[in-house]
C-alpha cells in the first residue's frame, strides 16, 4: 500500500522547508540490521520533494526499512535515507548529498527524526554539527505540497542549494 503527504521540515537553527514523500513497500527489505532490538521487515522505497527557496523544488530519492511490522503500521518503526535524485546517463554519481532519518508512524501521520545529517549535506554552509531537523508529514496531495511551497518564503541565506554535480 502507498502512501503519501506533506509536512515542514524544521532545523534546531528555525528553518523550515516544505517537503512532500510518496512511499511504496519493497517487499524485501535490504538490511538486516537491528533497529532497537527489532528486525526490519519491508523495504521501502519512493520519491520526496523538497522546497529548497520559495516555489523552488528539488526531487529526492527514498529508500528505507520498516521494522517490526506486518498488518499495522502504526507505532512502527521505520528508517528513511532521502538523497538526490539519480541523473540518469550521469557516469559519476557519487557525490550524491544524502540525509538519513529515523521515526515512526503516530495514526495517519508520519513522523521523522534526523542524525545530522541534514545539516552536513543539505545546507549551504553547515553551521553547527549538532544541529538536528525533524519533520512530521501529514496525508495530502502534491498540490497541497505546492501551495505550501509557493506560501512558505525561505531566507536566502538558507536556500538549498542544487544537487552537486
Amino acid at each position: 500500500m502507498c502512501w503519501w503527504g506533506y509536512g515542514k521540515l524544521r532545523t534546531d537553527t528555525g528553518d523550515e522547508y516544505p517537503m512532500f514523500i510518496y512511499i511504496a513497500p519493497q517487499f524485501r527489505s535490504r538490511s538486516h540490521l537491528r533497529l532497537n532490538g527489532q528486525r526490519p521487515t519491508n523495504g521501502l522505497f519512493g520519491n520526496a520533494w523538497l522546497c529548497s527557496a520559495q516555489g523552488v523544488t528539488q526531487r529526492l530519492d527514498v529508500s528505507g526499512d520498516i521494522y517490526d511490522t506486518y498488518l499495522n503500521a502504526d507505532g512502527s518503526q521505520l528508517s528513511i535515507r532521502l538523497l538526490d535524485a539519480k541523473m540518469y546517463f550521469r557516469i559519476n554519481a557519487q557525490n550524491r548529498r544524502y540525509a538519513d532519518f529515523l521515526g515512526a508512524w503516530h495514526g495517519s501521520d508520519l513522523t521523522l527524526h534526523d542524525n545530522g545529517s541534514w545539516e552536513r549535506d543539505f545546507l549551504p554552509e553547515s553551521r553547527n554539527s549538532s544541529a538536528r531537523a525533524s519533520v512530521t508529514f501529514t496525508w495530502g496531495s502534491y498540490s497541497d505540497f505546492k501551495n505550501l511551497c509557493n506560501s512558505t518564503a525561505i531566507p536566502s541565506k538558507s536556500q538549498i542549494g542544487p544537487p552537486h554535480n
